[in-house]
């Protein structure tokens, strides 16, 4: 592998470690400030600002090949959307 590509790769894997640890930190200094609780949508927010990178590194690593990393992302885009609308409140409906 050329120099500038082993460079390259190093840069990137220490963004998405960057990634990891100032969004984690970011999410308890947000909470402490606001002093409100962790909720569902919290704990989805650091599950993907954990596994996303994680991906992304052992992808650059060739740990995962790249139907197994296709699959995971996958999986992870579905875990966050999965629910959008389950939140949300909804209006009473007037049956008059």
């Amino acid at each position: 592998m050329e120099e500038a590509q082993v460079w390259m790769k190093i840069v990137i894997q220490a963004v998405a470690c960057l990634i990891m640890v100032g969004g984690i930190i970011g999410i308890f200094i947000e909470r402490a400030r606001t002093k409100r609780g962790v909720g569902v949508r919290v704990i989805q927010l650091a599950t993907v600002l954990l596994v996303l990178p994680v991906i992304l590194i052992l992808a650059l690593e060739g740990v995962l090949e790249n139907q197994t990393t296709a699959a995971l992302l996958g999986t992870v885009v579905g875990y966050v959307l999965s629910g959008i609308g389950k939140d949300e409140k909804t209006k009473p409906s007037s049956s008059n």
